[in-house]
């Protein structure tokens, strides 16, 4: 080979190493960003429900998780394909977990709601204002209610008005009865309406509204086991046959009207299992 070749060959060479560790630095900067993102989103959620975390202990969270879960599997199983599995479920976990601690959280708010309203009636019967009512609920109450409630006290006593600090705690924990709950104060006391009367109705009007969730839960939850069993009768079935008869499944793979129905099978599960969650979900 001619100078001029392995010149232009090494030139090549570097230019092809340069650019990979430029491609390499700009992913590096970007999955920095995002595991940034991600560190400073889930800590503002945290912040919402009152647990308060360092975000490089977060960060270290999501960067360790994946790989634990990761390491289980392999050592477990001994299997590369479920190592990948279960890193993604990893990287997938962490969200997971903050969304369903915080739909547990605002549940049991709607659910406290009730009993908050009764305790806000009677402290109105008892010649308390509205203010000192909802000191009282912040004292008597449990989280999440009696956090939320001392922030609208911190709030009110810093010089924001009730109307808005109701109006943020609505923003913080959104539901249809808080917001009915911050409405019924707001034009109450725009009106002159008699509160006790209003906690009344309210107190009325949510337990209804829960107990109309929970049988309409019920009457639903035969259509969510239906889809649950539906969807795993056909990897059940397979399962077992290819454990029976191994070579039973082969001409789906070995051909390629069998790969095309196998994939027309999928996507029809999955349709399938979505549309019974669909119908079988209503909302009042």
């Amino acid at each position: 080979m001619s100078p001029i070749l392995l010149l232009s060959f090494g030139f090549l060479v570097i230019g092809f190493c340069l650019a990979m560790y430029n491609i390499m630095n700009v992913l590096s900067e970007r999955w920095d960003k995002a595991q940034e993102s991600k560190t400073e989103k889930t800590a503002s959620q945290f912040e919402e429900m009152f647990i308060f975390l360092d975000k490089k202990i977060l960060l270290r969270i999501y960067l360790v998780i994946p790989f634990i879960f990761a390491t289980i599997a392999f050592v477990l199983t001994k299997k590369w394909w479920l190592s990948g599995v279960l890193l993604a479920v990893g990287v997938i976990f962490p969200f997971w977990l903050v969304r369903f601690m915080d739909d547990r959280r605002r549940k049991k708010f709607i659910v406290q709601l009730v009993d908050g309203l009764m305790i806000m009636n009677s402290c109105l019967k008892g010649g308390l204002t509205l203010t000192q009512s909802f000191e009282v609920l912040s004292e008597e109450m449990t989280p999440p209610i009696s956090q939320e409630v001392s922030l609208l006290n911190r709030e009110i006593k810093m010089g924001v008005p009730l109307e808005e600090a109701l109006i943020r705690m609505d923003k913080r924990m959104p539901s249809e009865e808080m917001t009915l709950v911050s409405s019924a104060i707001i034009v109450a006391r725009e009106t002159g309406g008699d509160l006790t009367k209003v906690f009344a109705k309210l107190v009325e009007t949510i337990r209804d509204r829960l107990k109309l969730k929970e049988l309409i839960a019920t009457l639903t939850l035969q259509s969510r086991l239906q889809a649950i069993i539906i969807s795993l009768l056909g990897p059940a079935f397979f399962f077992i046959v290819r454990k029976m008869r191994p070579d039973h499944f082969d001409i789906m793979w070995q051909t390629e009207l069998g790969r095309i129905l196998m994939i027309i099978a999928l996507v029809l599960q999955i349709i399938g299992f979505v549309l019974i969650i669909i119908f079988g979900r209503i909302r009042i």
